[in-house]
């Protein structure tokens, strides 16, 4: 019984180890919801995308900048849709995908929370998420987190 039971154990060690590189790839799909354009977003703190004068933000490695101090993650935005969508990240405005486009970029170890809105001529807007993810430093450089917007 009990060289049964370590065996248990050894399958279920090794199982698990084995998965941990899987788990880095964390994916998620959003269908949209539909509301009017002239409905307050409580999602959207706010919808410019003008600098700040005196704005300095340091550039990442890839771009020169310092070497990082922890690992980060990968963001994957893929929109799987035939609309221009903008995005935003803890409800600030970042930019706009085109139609079946991608956003990938890196980003800095804590959570954040995504969401996009594809507005209409119409006066409707479809909204993608509240997506929330979180990047730590023990997922390792490697980890990517794809948010995917479907229609």
């Amino acid at each position: 019984m009990i060289r049964y039971l370590n065996r248990v154990m050894i399958v279920t060690c090794f199982a698990a180890l084995t998965s941990i590189p899987l788990a880095a790839q964390i994916k998620s799909c959003d269908s949209p919801a539909k509301r009017q354009a002239s409905t307050p977003d409580p999602n959207i703190k706010s919808n410019s995308l003008m600098n700040a004068s005196g704005q300095n933000i340091v550039a990442p490695q890839s771009k020169g900048g310092p070497a990082s101090k922890g690992a980060g993650c990968v963001l994957h935005i893929d929109n799987s849709t035939g609309y221009i969508v903008e995005f935003y990240f803890n409800g600030i405005a970042q930019g706009a995908m085109s139609p079946w486009g991608d956003y990938t970029t890196s980003i800095t170890p804590g959570g954040a929370q995504l969401y996009g809105t594809a507005t209409f001529t119409d006066g409707t807007v479809l909204t993608f998420g509240p997506q929330t993810y979180a990047c730590s430093a023990t997922l390792g450089p490697d980890a990517t987190f794809t948010w995917t917007l479907t229609p």
